[in-house]
């Protein structure tokens, strides 16, 4: 009985050492001084010891610990130059579980988000998590065919394959990222530096209100105080950015998805028009119908064969851009400022090449 109960504080200690680990990041150094806490708590400081204040259990001990968490737990045990932090991503059993059908369609997200670094990054992280549990699970309950699962899943997952043309490449600092994150959470205040067009560095103050992501950019939105204009500062020119203590109040009638609803592109022109575009070539209308213009669009059919194309949104010249790829195929209607942007355009264009 008294060995038993001796594992069964052992086994204590490694479970107090996992909750730990689960919720915050340790060095090799903080995990020694937490299991010699918990020694002590349990009464298990060797009798030999002359000073209970300052024990200090083994080095070895602390590699004991380790090895069996990691024993235990495999590649969720994040060891990263020193520190260690355990990321649970495992399944209950009343749940449904990962398939490769999931997989197969975050594979194909990740392809898609190539352009963005940091996004395709962490989705990255994510598909490793979740291929390795999902295959060690297989090799527990399947492993006479686990081998041959594993390869028809592989197979299965890398079968689709997302094609992207001609992109930028978008690239930000993650520190910087995490500055933001953490001010827009408490709702401080902050400074940072600015690369302006002109290539000239400006200091700013500014509140932050979110992050918006495009096909070509990824965005902090911020203004300088209650009620006025949002401003657009593109992440990868933002440097030198420091979260103040000071708070702001919250703005109750803004959040980031309907601010970007209010655009076509992620220019913002100051004003939300009601748009009409025109569409008659017959062939056009079947293609426009599947398309997903904007989230307020509806689609007009006329009497004479054609359709319009209505929404409410701002951004003339991201609106003018778009149309351009459809050939005079949709035309628009109004408002006038879009059709003076759109002509606008166009004559450029002709100008270009003559």
């Amino acid at each position: 009985m008294p060995e038993s109960r001796e594992n069964y504080k052992k086994t204590d200690i490694t479970l107090e050492l996992i909750r730990a680990l689960r919720s915050w990041t340790m060095t090799r150094a903080q995990i020694r001084d937490f299991l010699s806490e918990e020694y002590k708590r349990l009464g298990k400081v060797p009798a030999k010891c002359t000073n209970y204040d300052s024990y200090k259990v083994h080095p070895r001990t602390v590699k004991r610990h380790i090895e069996a968490i990691q024993k235990k737990y495999g590649d969720q045990l994040i060891t990263d130059g020193g520190n260690y932090k355990l990321e649970l991503y495992d399944f209950a059993e009343d749940t449904d579980e990962v398939d490769d059908s999931e997989i197969q369609a975050l594979e194909v997200a990740i392809q898609r988000t190539s352009n963005n670094l940091n996004v395709n990054h962490l989705l990255e992280k994510l598909k490793s998590k979740l291929t390795s549990r999902m295959y060690k699970k297989i090799e527990h309950t399947e492993p006479k065919r686990a081998a041959r699962r594993i390869n028809e899943i592989d197979q299965k997952i890398n079968s689709d394959y997302a094609f992207i043309g001609p992109h930028p490449i978008i690239d930000f600092d993650e520190n910087v990222k995490n500055t933001l994150d953490s001010a827009i959470y408490n709702m401080h205040e902050i400074d940072f530096k600015y690369c302006g067009k002109d290539g000239k560095q400006k200091n700013v103050h500014m509140r932050p209100l979110g992050i918006m992501y495009s096909p070509n950019n990824v965005y902090l939105i911020a203004n300088a105080f209650l009620g006025a204009n949002p401003i657009h500062y593109i992440l990868s020119k933002i440097t030198d950015v420091v979260e103040t203590n000071t708070r702001f109040e919250p703005d109750n009638n803004f959040t980031i998805e309907e601010y970007a609803n209010s655009m076509f592109g992620t220019y913002n022109d100051g004003k939300v028009y009601d748009i009409e575009w025109l569409i008659r070539d017959p062939e056009t209308i079947k293609v426009a119908q599947k398309y997903k213009f904007h989230t307020t669009q509806n689609f007009v059919p006329h009497d004479d064969g054609s359709m319009s194309v209505t929404m409410r949104t701002g951004g003339l010249r991201a609106i003018s851009l778009y149309l351009t790829q459809w050939g005079g195929n949709i035309i628009p209607i109004k408002p006038q400022e879009l059709i003076d942007e759109y002509k606008n355009l166009l004559e450029k264009c002709q100008k270009s090449i003559e």
